[in-house]
């Protein structure tokens, strides 16, 4: 059943807010609504829902008709309902259809954004550099603050924050990607990133469920190939390297890593997996067809395995097997 209280309550604080938004909110949301260079306008946009009350409100309030429009809750045209608001040329001429699939992506773009500040310390960090625009603060003792808050770094999130913030953050990204997909059910990226955010919480099992969903059921090849693979991390994580490695094997029959060079790295994996089942042998094979056929991954593997000892002992108590690697990289075994 859909919860009216909260967006009686959303409306009513972004209908009586006495501020306007802030225009650089505005442009941002509008960038990020419109597709163009998503980490940019995302990123700001999250700094800004973060900073600012009011484009915070805004924001929810948007939100929230969209998911009631959508659940058919409040009948009657988005349009119209959007355009009593403020910021109401974010959506001109727009149509019903046409602004949910707009906020859908937008919504997983921000989303995608609070999972990297989550899990991804450059991110994050590029997040806590950014600074906060507020647009009240124009003249006299307050512009005057805001300039200094934004010469020292005041007016920046911290990255400490942030950094210990990260349940939290994992939430707000479950929640918009959650929003992004009642709006559009089948945005397999959204759904990945879901699966993401999930495993991330540590629930394998959802996080499965998830990434299957696009496996199975997305007709775009690279949208189910990225699935796959998430799959197959997940699988090895769980000690499952059987099912791991029938998933990469698919990756690699599909024609992706052919195709699409940022896939290549599944080979890699497919050696893992062999050696994680005690079989040197197969291991080798396809170390040898990445040697002859991917000299830049070739150097990627053996770093990889460097740092994997209990992989590399594997490997190397198959004389038969490692025979030729100890000849190409005789550094590898070295003691």
């Amino acid at each position: 059943m859909y919860d009216r209280t909260g967006f009686v309550d959303a409306m009513r604080n972004v209908q009586t807010a006495p501020r306007v938004l802030c225009q650089a909110f505005q442009r941002d949301l509008s960038a990020l609504l419109d597709g163009e260079l998503a980490e940019d306008p995302a990123r700001r946009t999250l700094v800004h829902i973060e900073s600012c009350v009011d484009c915070a409100e805004f924001f929810e309030a948007i939100r929230l008709q969209a998911l009631a429009h959508r659940d058919a809750a409040i009948p009657g045209s988005l349009s119209t309902r959007l355009r009593r608001m403020r910021g109401q040329d974010l959506f001109d001429g727009l149509t019903d259809a046409e602004i949910l699939r707009r906020l859908a992506q937008a919504l997983y773009e921000l989303g995608k954004a609070y999972a990297l500040v989550a899990t991804d310390g450059d991110y994050l960090l590029r997040v806590a550099q950014e600074p906060v625009v507020i647009d009240e603060f124009t003249q006299g003792e307050a512009a005057d603050a805001a300039h200094a808050a934004e010469e020292s770094g005041a007016a920046r999130l911290s990255a400490e924050t942030l950094r210990h913030d990260a349940s939290n953050q994992l939430v707000k990204s479950h929640q918009l990607l959650g929003e992004a997909l009642r709006l559009k059910p089948k945005f397999a990226e959204a759904r990945i990133y879901l699966g993401f955010v999930l495993q991330s919480q540590g629930n394998d099992s959802e996080a499965i469920d998830a990434y299957r969903e696009v496996f199975l059921r997305t007709d775009r090849l690279v949208n189910r190939g990225h699935a796959a693979v998430q799959l197959g991390l997940v699988y090895d994580r769980l000690g499952e390297s059987q099912r791991a490695l029938r998933i990469y094997r698919w990756v690699v029959a599909s024609g992706l890593v052919a195709r699409k060079p940022e896939f290549s790295f599944v080979l890699h994996n497919i050696v893992v997996e062999h050696l994680a089942l005690d079989d040197a042998p197969a291991a080798s094979k396809m170390l040898l067809h990445i040697r002859n056929h991917y000299p830049s991954l070739w150097s990627q593997a053996i770093e990889w395995l460097r740092s994997a000892p209990e992989l590399l002992a594997t490997l190397g108590a198959d004389q038969d097997s490692s025979a030729w690697i100890r000849k190409a990289e005789p550094a590898l075994f070295a003691a």
